[in-house]
Formats: structure tokens, sequence, C-alpha cells
């Protein structure tokens, strides 16, 4: 069993979500992972796996009940496996094993983590030290992990030590460039390289993770990224490390914390991907065999070729990208929903439906997957297909934000205007400065004829979001329903110039274009962006 630690001196780097990665691709690679989670502050390793609302409910006691039982009560607990839970992140992977830091929805955990006397255990109980290693040699025995990951405390503590120096062969410290983060870093690598403080007589690996940091292709940028990178090894970490990962910045990982390396994917950046695929090498180093290590490079140029694929406009060389990934990695969730998307643009609705269906013999809790297959039934018109499994999906998230607007877009579609203003107000007042949440409730007040409050609502929306191509659209058809022409071709163009293909199934689907087909003004606008038709279909 190997042991690794995911350390951080402060918080809101990116720990856990790494650890997460990593212990997902593990999985992927048909190792039996066990994760525990030491963060006793701020608990939520099993928030960060995919379908974690759920399992909520499945964790009722943890690492604080088993410290606890012994330090409190001096009950030593010989089965760790009472106090894990099981995640299953596909139906072809080993299931990780997860040790969360207990029930923090209750009252009780709060009060034993309080009572622990940290220090007392430690140093003043003769058999403190000792009950650490029997923990670790319990979990080896029980759980039979190939890898034992471990999300520290942050700071420098009693509990951080222990998970550091006496419970890890490798630790991997995550620090963001600012000098809190750095220095904080340099004392506990100074700690673990200091031989008075090795207890065991062997050291941990310590491997440096800089996150945080702007992705660009810019040469000019890699320059500066590599002479950043240069001097925080000068300044705080040789003689102890010399080499240094990093994580790159990401907006939509920092909003919402996806897993990016493996199936809760979003395709929009996998450059994240290919960052946690050099630190899983790097972790994983003389621990894959070589059929392993085969597969490893094919998933590596699977991630290549996703990323080509996002870089290109053209959606039959898209499409072609994904395919050639697919051949290369044929059990990544995030590939089959990434082409089911393109298929779905292209209108290949029964192809991209074949996708969603082999993303649920993956994994059949995927969000991503359920979302999807929604959005492609209501593209089909099929409505009362599309209402029940969301109404299936809310049943279980029922605050979930794609879930309560593709229930906005059936009722809109379905003429239930009512209940759509009323699912739009809903998600108003869970999200507030939320545009989209203005600017579907301005469409369903257009479609209801009260255009005055339509406009405070998309006027709304382009205040929170001046780029909301659903309330610019909105605004042009507004303006088309009260008879203002000139606003209306202003709007129209305005929408047209942010996002086209948006605009293009807007102008085939809303009722209000047609009054403009026979009108030159309107062809010329459309052709200006490639948009062409014949008689009232698009071409």
């Amino acid at each position: 069993m190997k042991t690794i630690t995911f350390y951080s001196y402060k918080g809101g780097v990116g720990r856990s979500l790494a650890l997460v990665n990593i212990a997902t691709r593990l999985a992927e690679f048909g190792k039996k992972v066990c994760v525990l989670d030491f963060d006793l502050e701020a608990p939520g390793l099993h928030l960060k796996f995919p379908d974690s609302k759920t399992r909520l409910k499945s964790v009722n006691k943890g690492i604080v009940d088993y410290v606890y039982d012994f330090s409190n009560n001096g009950i030593l607990q010989n089965n760790v496996k009472d106090y894990s839970i099981e995640i299953n992140i596909s139906k072809n992977e080993k299931p990780i094993s997860l040790i969360p830091a207990g029930n923090t929805e209750t009252d009780d955990y709060w009060k034993k983590l309080s009572s622990i006397n940290w220090y007392d255990l430690i140093y003043e109980n003769p058999d403190g030290l000792a009950f650490f290693l029997h923990l670790k040699e319990t979990i080896k025995k029980d759980i039979k992990p190939d890898f034992l990951l471990i999300d520290s405390r942050t700071g420098i503590s009693e509990m951080s030590g222990i998970t550091l120096s006496l419970l890890a062969d490798e630790i991997v410290i995550f620090a963001a460039n600012n000098m809190e983060n750095l220095s904080g870093a340099n004392r506990i690598i100074k700690s673990i390289s200091n031989p008075e403080n090795d207890i065991l007589g062997t050291k941990p690996n310590i491997n440096f993770v800089l996150t945080r940091i702007p992705f660009t292709e810019k040469p000019e940028d890699k320059t500066k990224e590599l002479q950043l990178i240069n001097r925080i090894k000068r300044q705080y970490l040789q003689p102890f490390v010399n080499e240094v990962s990093v994580i790159h910045s990401d907006r939509e990982l920092e909003e919402f914390e996806i897993i990016k390396i493996a199936y809760e994917k979003d395709d929009s950046n996998t450059q994240i991907s290919i960052d946690y695929l050099k630190l899983f090498e790097k972790l994983t180093k003389n621990d894959l065999s070589k059929n392993e290590i085969e597969k490893f490079k094919n998933i590596r140029e699977s991630q290549k070729l996703i990323i080509l694929a996002n870089s290109t406009d053209n959606i039959n060389q898209k499409l072609e990208f994904i395919n050639k990934a697919i051949e290369l990695n044929k059990n990544s969730i995030d590939f089959y929903i990434s082409r089911a998307n393109v298929l779905s643009e292209m209108g290949r609705y029964d192809d991209a439906i074949i996708d969603i269906n082999k993303s649920f013999e993956l994994n059949e809790n995927s969000v991503q997957a359920i979302n999807l297959l929604v959005s492609v039934l209501i593209y089909q018109k099929k409505f009362e297909e599309a209402e029940i499994k969301t109404n299936y999906y809310l049943d279980l998230y029922p605050n979930d934000i794609n879930a309560l607007l593709n229930k906005i877009i059936i009722f809109t579609g379905t003429n239930r205007l009512n209940e759509a203003e009323k699912i739009c107000t809903e998600l108003i007042s869970l999200l507030p400065e939320y545009s989209i949440g203005y600017s579907c409730r301005g469409n369903t007040k257009r479609l209801m004829k009260d255009f005055e409050n339509a406009l405070i609502d998309v006027y709304k929306a382009l205040e929170l979001d001046s780029e909301n191509i659903q309330a610019i659209g909105t605004l042009a058809e507004i303006y088309a329903e009260i008879g203002n022409k000139n606003e209306f071709y202003i709007h129209l163009e305005n929408a047209l110039k942010l996002n086209t293909r948006f605009m293009e199934k807007a102008i085939k689907d809303e009722i209000i274009y047609s009054t403009f087909m026979e009108e030159k003004r309107f062809l010329y606008l459309l052709s200006k962006y490639g948009i062409y038709l014949n008689g009232n279909e698009m071409e």
C-alpha cells in the first residue's frame, strides 16, 4: 500500500480537488484506492466526487469518531471499514473507499472534534503514535488498497505533522503564488526534511505543486511562467525540492470544482486534465505495469486530441478528433458526452442518444449525461419524455440549475407559460446574481405579451451579464413584437455577432421571425453571418 498525503498551508489552492482527480484516475487503472479525509475543520471530500449529494445521507461516522473512541474512551476499533463508505465512480472500475471526517451535519461531530486533545494524544499518551500506525495497518488489512490518499489539515498542526511525516510515503504540497502560501510551504518542507523529525527512519518523497497559474499559449507568457517557477525554487524550495508541477487556473474549475481528469468533466478546457495527468505520472512512477504505462500514454494522447477538438470551430473536424480520442480511450465518459454534444449540434439526435446511453453504461448517475439526454429530447420536441426524466432528476437534486432551465424550456415549449414563469422566479430567488434566470423570465413574459415587464427582466439580465445571448436575442424579439423594426435589427445584429449558431436556431424555432422572411434587410443581415433561408426553412 502506497500512502500519499496531499497538503497545503492555506486552503483554496485546489488540494482536495487534485486528490479526488488522482483517486479517480487510479480507480480507472483498476487500482484499489482508499481516501482519508483528515481536513477535520473543513471536511468535504465526500462532496467532490460525482453524485455527491445523494452520498451525504450515507455518511454516519468517520475518522473523528474513530479517533474519539480511542482518545476519550480508550476504545481501539479494529474494523476501520465500519467508518468508511464506498464510492462507485464507474461500473468498469473498483469502488473507491472513502473514510470521511464524519457526519458534519450533526452537532455530535463538532462536539467530538472539539473534545479531542490532539497534543495529549500525540505527545503525552504513550500509545498515541502507535495508534496512528495501527490505523494505517488496519486500513491496509481491512480495505486492502493499493493506494491510500490522505487529505491533510491545512496550516502547521499536530495532525498535519502526523499525516505528513508519520503516515506518508509521498507528500504533495500545494501552494498558490503568494508570500503566505509559499512561506508556509517552505516551513513545512524544512520541517519534513529535518532529520530530527524523522520518526520512522525514512523520509517521504516531497512533490511541490504550484496552482492557480493562468494558462496561455503565448511564448512570452510561457517564458514568464518558467522564470516564476525558477524564482520560487530558489527562494522557497531548494535544496529540498528541485521539481515543480503546475496546475493552471480554469474559471470553470474554480467556480464549480469539476473533476477535470475523469468523468464529470466539461469539455471547455482540457489543459487542466493534462496538468493532472502530469502529476499522476509523477506520483505513480514505478507503480504501473508495462500495459498500464501503455494505457496511460493512450489516455494522454487522447486528451491532446480533445484539446485539438476544442480549438477548432469546424464541427466535422471536431467530430473527427473526438472519434480518434475515443479509439484511444474507450472508457472515458467525458469523451462520449463531448461527442454527443457535437452530434446533437449537427442534428444527429439518434446518434447522440447512443453516446449518451454509452455514458450511462459507464456511470449511471452521470449528471452531465442526464441533462444532455433531456436537452436532446427537447430538441426532438419529445417534451413529455423530457419532463418525466427532468422530474425524476429534480427529485434527487431539487435545486439543480440545468434541470430547472430544462423545465423552463419544457413548459415554454408546451405553452405552459405560467408554470415556466414560476420556475424562472424560483431560479432568480436561488441565484439572484445569475443573469439567465432573468433572461428566461423576460422571454416568458414576451411570450405572454407582457412586454413592459419582459423589458425590465431582460435589461436586468444584461446588467448582470452584458453578453447574455438569450437576453440580447429576446430584446430583439420584443422590439419585433411591438413593431419597432429599427431596434429589432440593431439587437438582432448584436446577437448574431455574439453567437450566430444560437440565433440561427432561434430564427428557425421562434414564430416571430417568420414575419420577416420576405424582407430584404432581414435576409441580407442573415446572409452577412452565413445564414441562408430556403423559403421558411434553414438550409
